[in-house]
């Protein structure tokens, strides 16, 4: 092991940079067990949901195509969204974003993971969820992207490939698709 193992860190002082819809921006001061102050920008995020929806026959899944404009790309992931609704459960948002994006309702959602998205400069911790037993409904598009997406039905068989060649590049959505394949061949 190189270093000592877990030091103690203290938070000393954290100030609001920017409020948003999605996350609080912090520039906060810290000082490790030595007594050397540093500081960080840190992102306090709501938390987010995403749902690996299965077909009827559990070898497609559906996904979306949304555009996204931090990378001013249109990305292939799972449906997904903030948790921005007061009091509502991370498996009542899973369902809420599943029928707003895609047009469904599942019957039954099983939590696959939690994951911590990007540990260097936000709290943000994304469940994923999988959907089984769907049902139709209308889509409830809620913004500018979400209007302008599409759902697509990808066969599982070829997740591994578009993963590997780049069309699948989402981290949470790359995750929840493997973790999937991975839960359907135990």
């Amino acid at each position: 092991m190189v270093g000592r193992s877990d030091p103690e860190f203290s938070l000393i002082d954290q100030r609001l940079v920017h409020s948003g819809y999605a996350f609080d921006l912090y520039a906060t001061s810290w000082v490790d067990a030595s007594g050397k102050e540093f500081q960080r920008d840190i992102i306090r995020h709501r938390g987010a949901v995403a749902v690996v929806a299965l077909t009827d026959d559990e070898q497609h899944v559906l996904l979306v195509r949304q555009f996204r404009t931090p990378l001013n790309a249109w990305l292939l992931e799972l449906p997904a969204g903030l948790r921005d609704k007061e009091g509502e459960s991370e498996i009542d948002t899973a369902l809420r974003e599943l029928e707003e994006e895609v047009g469904c309702v599942a019957e039954t959602l099983e939590h696959l993971v939690t994951l911590a998205t990007a540990v260097g400069f936000t709290d943000e911790a994304i469940s994923i969820f999988l959907a089984r037993g769907l049902s139709w409904t209308k889509r409830r598009a809620d913004g500018a992207e979400e209007e302008s997406m599409t759902v697509e039905e990808v066969p599982l068989a070829e997740v591994g490939a578009m993963i590997a060649n780049g069309e699948i590049t989402d981290a949470k959505t790359v995750a929840g698709l493997l973790l999937a394949q991975q839960k359907l061949m135990s």
